[in-house]
C-alpha cells in the first residue's frame, strides 16, 4: 500500500485541520515538512507542508477537503 500526495499547505495549522477531518472519516494521514522538526518553521514557506493518504483513499480525501 503506497501513499499519495493530496495537497500541500502553507503551514502546519492548515495541514493539521485537514488531518483531523480525514482521520475522523477513518483515513490514515501522513504529514511531511522539511522544517527540521519545527525548529525552522520559516522553511514551510519554501517547501510547504505535504499531506499524504493511502492511494485508495485519495479521491475520498479530496472530496472531504473540497479540493
Amino acid at each position: 500500500m503506497g501513499y499519495k500526495l493530496v495537497w500541500e499547505y502553507d503551514n502546519h495549522v492548515e495541514a493539521e485541520i485537514a488531518k483531523g477531518i480525514l482521520e475522523s472519516n477513518r483515513i490514515k494521514v501522513i504529514i511531511h515538512s522539511d522544517d527540521c522538526g519545527g525548529m525552522a518553521g520559516g522553511q514551510t514557506f519554501v517547501s510547504g507542508v505535504k499531506l499524504f493518504v493511502p492511494e485508495e483513499d485519495t479521491e475520498k480525501a479530496k472530496l472531504l477537503l473540497n479540493l
